[in-house]
């Protein structure tokens, strides 16, 4: 072939140095089809993770930008603020029962009042019971109305006994309720105003934590976005690769035009020297230009990749945050609200078992007054059948004459005392009606609707930070991850771009070995064989650059092929022309 030919008529050198270029151009084209296309690859995905952690970055702000922190720590502070107001109205709880305690024991001293008239009545009828048994003209008739007294005032110890017993149960309800009320006052002095306190700057700690992370947040979205607007760049400027890979192409089209040209066979040795000088004088200013052109893009790119990868410790620190080594974790901003409203809770449904208990003592005691009423009523008709019975035996003593006098002094001592238990029990029904109105007066209300208004704010709250914080930790984590897989793979292209040893040093030593092989000497009367070659080049060129350079070096030569437009449309139709 002409291949065989030309080769080993020229001289040895320049054999060798035509050899060693394709080889360099060979390796060059081999590692930009490789390299630069996984680096592409890699710098795409890169972009892709830039907008995955750009979404979660702007999620996670509205969440931050939201009105739920404000919401929450408004009705801590509400919560607080209700809290505070819990002593004064445990104070009034307590007074109200403890008056009702004291109403109680005047009742009980009612109770022993009226204990000792029936003891002096009792005595009175046994009295007359013995007295007319003494007494011929008094007859049976007195004993047997003697015995119906004893039975009456019998039934009324057994009504004043169960007042008793019932008053006993009330006294016990109230006082058991104002023990509470003593013992709830002790945990508010413990634990007020230290857990409203504790309340109020753990909501703002919440607060200032998520405003420090919005903060971070809006700071590493505009360095995200700043990253994915470089590697866009980077992405672009990796285009010299194709530009490279066809520029290298069309230098060693250039080397098999020289080998396959069928024209030079005829030439002389010193003919066909001159010709290979000037062809490689040619490739070895395309190669150059080239060259020139990938080293310039190449430093730029790795540059700008270098750059981007410095930020990372910026967006890594979503990573600690996320993990808890900023200035605190999140987490434990809520473990240590929800300990304070905890202890909150249970002082707040302590207090509220306590408005029940004191509602249902109150009620009890209400309750209690209307019974006792009514055995205080009993006892007074029972008061009234005695005092009429005792005006009759006085009656009945007058028609007996002198031997009944003894019998009518007993009767007249038995109305007196009735009259003494009736004061009694008129002082114990004006005492009930006191324990009555009491019991039946409006409860705290306000107490009792501040404690539940109270732990509806914390239970409000609490869930609203919970979800918020939930919401925020896992778009924190999930941006966390995304920002480091983002990191991890800009790292792993600056590992990969070292485009300059690998293509960059195969150009460069091609360039030379084209260099010492070409010349300067004239060519003119070679047109009829360089000039069809010429044109063959330059119709494979896909760059305005390559086109500059075929001018520049053919300038000087009297028969030179112009590259037309048309020619490059045509060369165009068969390449991936991008440029």
């Amino acid at each position: 072939m002409a291949l065989s030919s030309l080769a080993y008529s020229t001289t040895p050198s320049s054999s060798a140095e035509r050899d060693g270029a394709r080889a360099r151009l060979e390796a060059a084209r081999g590692a930009i089809e490789g390299r630069f296309l996984e680096v592409g690859d890699v710098l795409s995905r890169v972009v892709d993770g830039a907008s995955a952690l750009i979404g979660a970055l702007d999620r996670m702000r509205e969440g931050l930008e939201g009105q739920e922190v404000a919401a929450a720590t408004r009705q801590l502070g509400e919560a607080s603020a209700r809290l505070r107001d819990l002593p004064a109205a445990l104070v009034e709880r307590r007074d109200h029962l403890a008056a009702l305690v004291r109403t109680g024991d005047e009742l009980a001293g009612c109770i022993e009042d009226m204990r000792q008239h029936l003891a002096y009545l009792r005595v009175f009828g046994v009295n007359i019971k013995i007295t007319s048994g003494g007494i011929a003209a008094a007859g049976p008739e007195f004993a047997i109305f003697a015995q119906e007294i004893c039975d009456c005032i019998e039934l009324g110890r057994t009504q004043l006994d169960a007042f008793r017993a019932d008053l006993g149960a009330l006294d016990g309800a109230l006082r058991a309720a104002l023990t509470n009320e003593d013992e709830l006052r002790r945990r508010c002095d413990g634990l007020l105003p230290a857990v409203p306190d504790a309340l109020v700057a753990q909501s703002a700690s919440i607060a200032e934590h998520q405003a420090n992370i919005a903060r971070i947040t809006a700071r590493v979205s505009e360095l995200t976005r700043d990253v994915r607007k470089k590697i866009g760049g980077a992405l672009a400027a990796l285009q010299i690769g194709d530009i490279t890979r066809q520029r290298i192409e069309h230098v060693q089209h250039g080397l098999d035009l020289l080998a396959g040209a069928d024209e030079a066979r005829g030439l002389s040795d010193e003919a066909r020297e001159r010709l290979t000088g000037f062809w490689h004088k040619l490739l070895a200013a395309q190669l150059a230009s080239t060259a020139e052109d990938f080293h310039r893009d190449v430093t730029r790119i790795g540059g700008a990749v270098a750059a981007i990868s410095g930020d990372a410790s910026e967006i890594l620190r979503l990573r600690d945050h996320a993990q808890g080594g900023g200035e605190k974790g999140g987490g434990s901003f809520l473990r240590d609200l929800e300990t304070s409203v905890g202890e909150a809770f249970t002082l707040v449904d302590d207090i509220d078992a306590g408005a029940r208990q004191a509602e249902a003592a109150s009620r009890t005691a209400s309750d209690s007054a209307r019974d006792l009423v009514v055995q205080v009523e009993a006892i007074q008709n029972m008061r009234a059948d005695v005092q009429m019975m005792a005006l009759n035996t006085t009656l009945k003593c007058a028609r007996i004459g002198e031997t009944g006098k003894p019998l009518g002094v007993i009767a007249v001592e038995l109305r007196a005392h009735a009259g003494h238990l009736e004061t009694s029990a008129a002082r114990t029904l004006t005492t009930l009606e006191s324990v009555r109105a009491a019991a039946d007066a409006p409860s705290d209300t306000a107490g009792q609707a501040g404690a539940t208004a109270a732990a509806r704010a914390l239970r409000d709250a609490v869930d609203r930070i919970r979800a918020t914080g939930d919401a925020v930790e896992g778009d924190l984590v999930d941006a966390a991850r995304q920002g480091a897989e983002v990191i991890d793979m800009l790292k792993r292209a600056a590992a990969r771009f070292d485009f300059q040893r690998q293509v960059g040093d195969h150009l460069d030593h091609a360039v030379a070995e084209l260099e010492r092989s070409a010349s300067e000497a004239d060519v003119d009367d070679l047109m009829p064989v360089l000039s069809p070659m010429l044109a063959t080049l330059a119709r494979s060129y896909t760059m305005v650059q390559e086109r500059d350079v075929h001018a520049a070096v053919t300038a000087g030569l009297s028969q030179v092929p112009t590259t037309k437009a048309s020619d490059a449309a045509e060369a165009a139709q068969d390449e991936d022309v991008l440029f």
